[in-house]
């Protein structure tokens, strides 16, 4: 509305006149009051605009606006600090409207300072915290899905006296997805089953490694993605390879290759090269090509039978 407001030449004075102060009209810029619906009637009448017309092209603004603000979490997740600089010009915090998109961007804006050195595991703690008002939130029967990947976000900061609370948060929205509001972000949900998997593997419970990560793998195949594939069978790798079913960690193993050669990301493809070869010991592309000499020579000796 104040791009339409400026764009027809009117000053906030003149377009505030007759439906509310002001003052109270720059707090509806500021976030500080909600516009009730039938402000909005009042000063789209101002700028001749419909307000159904006017009301879609909101949702699409804040479609594409909550694209971008996963686009940003992601870049700052990945460590693509000068991606993540090139796409938050492009989409500045205070140019997002809405509340959820906004407590993504600060969350992710906190990310990239912490991997870039700006600040310290304790500032980003005391941050991230104060974004979702930890710990009170533990107390909250619903919350959104931004939220719980905040919440999730402490394990890697927070000292392990406040780790099982928040993993109890976790697991009660992993067996009951209606206790978060995800806006129809399935996506969200796989985040969330990743970053448990992995406090369960520090904590040597493979078990429920190997059950959680089986689950994210279950639900992008039902969604078509392969958002955090990579990491789902790594974690899987591992656990199989800790509890000596080497079978299936060499499985998993070809598996996490497959899906880094597929989606070709060169920066993934050369952190999990690194991460695999470091623990299991194994050169990763000789440990893929021979995994398919012995399932071929094993298809060849069926053949001849």
């Amino acid at each position: 509305m104040e791009r339409l407001r400026s764009a027809r030449n009117l000053s906030q004075e003149s377009f505030a006149d007759g439906v509310v102060s002001l003052r109270q009209y720059r707090r509806y810029l500021t976030g500080e009051s909600d516009v009730p619906f039938q402000v909005i009637q009042l000063l789209t009448e101002k700028i001749g605009v419909k307000t159904d017309n006017l009301l879609r092209e909101f949702e699409i603004v804040k479609v594409r606006e909550t694209d971008l603000t996963y686009k940003l979490f992601n870049l700052a997740v990945n460590y693509a600090h000068d991606e993540y600089v090139k796409l938050s010009k492009e989409l500045p915090l205070s140019d997002v409207i809405d509340k959820t998109n906004q407590l993504l961007y600060q969350h992710s804006v906190i990310l990239d300072k912490l991997y870039t050195n700006k600040i310290t595991v304790e500032e980003a703690a005391l941050s991230n915290a104060e974004l979702i008002n930890y710990p009170d939130i533990l107390d909250s029967q619903i919350i959104t899905s931004v939220e719980m990947i905040i919440l999730s976000s402490l394990l890697d900061f927070l000292d392990e006296s406040h780790h099982l609370a928040i993993v109890e948060k976790a697991q009660k929205f992993i067996t009951d997805p209606s206790l978060v509001i995800t806006g129809g972000s399935e996506k969200m949900f796989i985040f969330i089953l990743a970053k448990i998997a992995k406090f369960y593997g520090i904590h040597e419970d493979y078990e429920n490694v190997i059950r959680l990560c089986d689950r994210g793998v279950k639900q992008n195949l039902t969604i078509r993605s392969y958002y955090l594939m990579e990491y789902f069978y790594y974690y899987q790798a591992l656990a199989f390879h800790k509890l000596e079913k080497y079978d299936a960690y060499e499985q998993m193993v070809v598996n996490c290759f497959n899906v880094l050669h597929f989606e070709g990301n060169l920066r993934k493809i050369e952190k999990f090269t690194r991460l695999i070869e470091e623990d299991f010991n194994i050169d990763f592309i000789e440990f893929v090509t021979n995994h398919y000499a012995k399932q071929l020579g094993k298809f060849q000796a069926s053949n001849e039978s």
